[in-house]
C-alpha cells in the first residue's frame, strides 16, 4: 500500500468527504452512487450501522480516498458482518481496498463469523475483489420498477382487511418488528429488530398497515422522493400469507402515490424469494438490475488473504 495512506475509524466530520468519494466512484461505476448528505446521514442512523462505529476510511494527507462500510447484524448467534468497500478511482491498484479489508477483519475474533457483501455484476473491480477472496454467490437482490400498477384479484381475506396510512408510527413499532422478524427470518440479509430499533427506523419512513379483525397483519414502509418512490420493506405475518393481503396492501400504496411513468416506484427483492417476486410481477413490477450477494466465513477470508497477498 502507498506509504502515505492512513486507515482510521470514520468521523462525523467525514460526511462531505464521503459524499465527494461516492461522486467520484459513481462517475466510473454508476451503480455505486451518488450519495447526498441527507442520504448519508440517514444511512448512518440505521440501527445496524450504529453511527458508523465499525466503518473505516483510508486517508492520504487530508484527503479521503477509501471507505469501508461495515456493520455487525443479528442479536446473539449467528451473526453476520456486512461489508462494502469504495476506493477513489485515481487511488485504485495501490492495495488501499486490501488494507481497509484487513482492518475490518481485525474487528472480530470468531473465525466462523459470516462476512457478506453485495456487488453489481457490472462493477468489474468489485467482482474481481470477491473472486480473489473466494466469496461464494448466495443469491441476488433484484431491483424492480413499476410505472403502471395492475389491480390484483380481490380475495375474501383481502376484502375484509382494513388498510390505512399511520401517522403515529411509534404506536406500531413493536408489531412491525414482530411481523418483520417472523417474515424475514430465512432471508440471507436478515437482521432481528427490537421494538426500540424499529421505532427509530420508522421515523424515517412512511408506514401503511393492513389489519384484520382489529389485529395488524402486515405493513409496508415507503420512502417518497421528488420524482419517484421506494418500497423500503413490506411483510405479511406468515400465518396470514397467501391470501392476497400483501398484494392489496401494496396496490393501495401504489395508487395512493399516483405511480406512473413520470413517478415510478422501485423496490429490491431477494432472488430466493419466489413468492414475493411473483406478487410484484402481478402488480406490474419489472426487473431492472441485479446486485449479487456473496458470503464467506472470516476464517476462509483470512486464509485466502494469506495465500494470495503474502
Amino acid at each position: 500500500m502507498d506509504d502515505g495512506i492512513t486507515i482510521r475509524p470514520l468521523r462525523e466530520t467525514d460526511a462531505e468527504a464521503v459524499v465527494a468519494l461516492y461522486s467520484k466512484a459513481a462517475a466510473v461505476e454508476p451503480r455505486l452512487g451518488p450519495v447526498s448528505l441527507p442520504q448519508w446521514d440517514q444511512f448512518l442512523k440505521l440501527p445496524q450501522n450504529r453511527g458508523g462505529r465499525d466503518f473505516r476510511v483510508a486517508e492520504r494527507g487530508d484527503r479521503l480516498v477509501g471507505l469501508a462500510e461495515s456493520s455487525l447484524r443479528g442479536h446473539g448467534a449467528p451473526q453476520s458482518r456486512f461489508l462494502k468497500i469504495v476506493v477513489a478511482p485515481e487511488a485504485r491498484r495501490r492495495h488501499i481496498g486490501l488494507s481497509l479489508f484487513d482492518d475490518v477483519l481485525s474487528i472480530d475474533t470468531d473465525a466462523d463469523l459470516t462476512v457478506q457483501t453485495q456487488v453489481s455484476p457490472d462493477w468489474p473491480a468489485g467482482m474481481a475483489f470477491v473472486a480473489a477472496f473466494g466469496f461464494v454467490h448466495v443469491g441476488s437482490e433484484i431491483g424492480m420498477k413499476c410505472v403502471e400498477p395492475l389491480q390484483p384479484a380481490r380475495t375474501l381475506a383481502a376484502a375484509r382487511a382494513s388498510i390505512e396510512r399511520i401517522g403515529d408510527v411509534s404506536t406500531y413499532a413493536a408489531e412491525v418488528a414482530r411481523i418483520h422478524n417472523a417474515a424475514y427470518a430465512s432471508d440471507a440479509a436478515f437482521r432481528l429488530y427490537s421494538p426500540e430499533e424499529m421505532a427509530q427506523l420508522l421515523t424515517e419512513s412512511e408506514i401503511w398497515i393492513a389489519s384484520e379483525d382489529g389485529q395488524m397483519s402486515g405493513f409496508c414502509l415507503t420512502e417518497p422522493e421528488q420524482n419517484s418512490m421506494w418500497i423500503e420493506s413490506m411483510a405479511v405475518e406468515p400465518a396470514r400469507q397467501g391470501r392476497g393481503l400483501g398484494q392489496l396492501l401494496l396496490y393501495r400504496v401504489l395508487t395512493a402515490h399516483d405511480v406512473s411513468i413520470e413517478h415510478p416506484c422501485w423496490l429490491n427483492v431477494s432472488s430466493r424469494n419466489a413468492a414475493a417476486l411473483k406478487i410484484y410481477r402481478r402488480l406490474g413490477f419489472r426487473p431492472q438490475h441485479e446486485t449479487c450477494r456473496f458470503s464467506a466465513t472470516r476464517g476462509e477470508l483470512l486464509a485466502s488473504r494469506a495465500r494470495r497477498f503474502q
